[in-house]
């Protein structure tokens, strides 16, 4: 057979993790591959091709332009109801949000805490003044 350095191949390192059914799978997709008359190494360059673009799509682009074309919008509406509403909602958002983190740290819950009870005593002796 004309495949049979190959399976002495995947033999000798059959010890690698890969079951009999994933050998078979390689086979076929091997077998495929080589009717279709493609170049393995083709393949895999274009195969490293497309990670190195994938990656690069992922990236964070540098929104320099677009923020500040969105800072020139923004001014420009900042005054239209519905932007500022929308605003109000992501300031309250973005205090709930730093409030929740904040309060897993052990230290600003206890500050948070100990202003809280100042706060409280405080009324409390204002109140007492008031109504005496």
């Amino acid at each position: 057979m004309s495949y049979q350095n190959i399976i002495n191949a995947l033999q000798a390192n059959s010890g690698e993790g890969l079951s009999p059914q994933m050998k078979s799978d390689n086979y076929a997709a091997f077998n495929k591959i080589m009717e279709q008359g493609i170049y393995l190494p083709d393949l895999l360059k274009k195969v490293d091709a497309l990670e190195a673009e994938i990656k690069e799509m992922k990236k964070p682009k540098d929104n320099g332009v677009d923020a500040q074309l969105f800072s020139v919008m923004e001014q420009a509406v900042k005054d239209d109801p519905k932007v500022t509403e929308a605003k109000r909602r992501l300031q309250e958002e973005k205090t709930r949000v730093i409030s929740e983190l904040c309060m897993k740290d052990e230290s600003y819950r206890q500050a948070f805490d100990g202003y809280r009870t100042a706060v409280n005593a405080s009324y409390i002796a204002m109140r007492e003044k008031s109504s005496r």
